[in-house]
């Protein structure tokens, strides 16, 4: 491989990956769209040419541009309600520069190498932290903590690199995922997925878990029923950690139960706002609960059960344009659910048509990737950022037709 074309993927891969950790500013991500604009110049070039043709060369593309264009309409109409001209901005803009990134990266298989040597290094700060007793190496992180006990892996969670836990345990799924669609030797296939799992666990992220047990079984289903190819040893390291967390079922209850911790009583709202914006909405008078109707009202899940139903209220009470194109927040908290995120700050239409655009892009070669992520952004506002590290390994994933396995360079 040419020497320049070697460094042009270590630097895709270092700008895709560097904006999630600590202190690492998002506006990395405009040296990303920058280059990879660059790179993929004759394509941009030839389908400009054809959309002023009314043409259309990439239809995924078209659709995400249709999205974005929408968009704009609805932050446009919003117009008597602009603080600043900034106002105009909305994160669905990102959505075709995230695809146009997507396109660069996913003939390139040796920038899906960097990002698994990336989250394997991440990985061993992850071990090292948890050895140590501290949440983070950064010791000026907001949620640092130094542990007083190990009793409880909620309590024991460590950051990596990272802002905080979740993030952490996010990149470790995406890494077990890159990790089986990139040929690497045996051993080091072996040694990184052991490393991946275990640094996992002292995330513990408990949504992250469940959808690395959903990976693996869907994983399983495939070889077995799809490929017609099982290997038990592939899943070895898998059968460890179900092992681990199967030995003492009363332990495990108490770890993803956190002891049976009570539900919070804390409810989003003013306090959060720091002014009286749900009230002035009315969501309150929205007659809905989501997570009692679930039936998961009475589980803790870290402020989940105020967040989704202030969130679902809102998107209800505007269910057609939401919060016109804007990303809904209370104060500066997300939904936590990348769904409910879009439904609340676009409507049910708009919903629905993002949904479209990714459902429709799911085949056998891609399902037991695609339907992990897509089941994890239930948990996590993981999806649908603009632009951001998930995005753009999801879009490469999913748009761009990946075998299980790619062939070594």
């Amino acid at each position: 491989m040419p020497k320049n074309k070697v460094i042009t993927n270590f630097i895709l891969a270092l700008l895709i990956y560097l904006p999630t950790c600590a202190f690492v500013p998002s506006w990395f991500y405009v040296l990303l769209i920058g280059l990879s604009l660059y790179l993929n110049f004759e394509f941009v070039k030839k389908y400009t040419i054809n959309l002023f043709k009314f043409k259309s060369i990439d239809h995924t593309l078209s659709f995400l541009l249709v999205f974005a264009t929408i968009a704009f309409v609805f932050r446009m109409s919003d117009f008597s309600n602009w603080e600043s001209v900034k106002d105009i901005y909305s994160f669905a803009y990102l959505f075709p520069f995230t695809y146009i990134v997507a396109k660069t990266i996913s003939y390139r298989k040796q920038v899906y190498k960097y990002i698994i040597y990336f989250i394997v290094i991440e990985a061993v700060f992850v071990v090292a932290e948890y050895l140590l007793g501290v949440s983070s190496f950064f010791t000026n992180l907001k949620m640092y903590r130094e542990f007083e006990s190990y009793d409880l892996l909620y309590y024991t969670r460590v950051f990596g690199l990272s802002g905080n836990s979740s993030g952490m345990s996010i990149k470790l799924i995406f890494g077990l995922i890159l990790l089986n669609i990139v040929v690497l030797e045996k051993w080091k296939h072996f040694l990184f997925e052991i490393l991946l799992l275990i640094a996992s666990v002292f995330t513990f992220g408990r949504i992250a878990l469940i959808a690395i047990f959903i990976y693996y079984c869907l994983m399983v289903f495939d070889l077995i029923f799809v490929k017609r190819a099982f290997n038990l040893f592939r899943l070895f390291p898998f059968l460890i950690l179900l092992l681990f967390f199967s030995v003492n079922p009363s332990w495990t209850k108490n770890q993803f139960t956190r002891n049976n911790m009570k539900v919070s009583t804390h409810q989003i709202g003013y306090e959060d706002t720091g002014n009286t914006f749900l009230e002035d909405e009315g969501i309150e008078e929205v007659e809905f609960n989501l997570t009692k109707d679930l039936g998961i009202g009475k589980i803790n899940m870290s402020g989940r059960n105020q967040i989704w139903n202030t969130f679902v209220k809102f998107g209800i009470k505007h269910y057609a344009v939401g919060f016109k194109g804007k990303k809904f927040m209370i104060g500066k908290v997300h939904a936590h659910n990348s769904y409910i995120e879009i439904f609340a700050s676009f409507g049910v239409f708009m919903l629905l048509f993002l949904g479209f655009i990714f459902l429709r892009k799911i085949n056998k070669t891609n399902y037991v990737i695609v339907l992990s992520l897509l089941i994890l952004a239930f948990g996590q506002y993981l999806i649908f950022w603009g632009i951001s590290f998930f995005d753009i390994i999801l879009y490469s994933l999913l748009f761009f037709k990946q075998p299980f396995l790619l062939d070594e360079e």
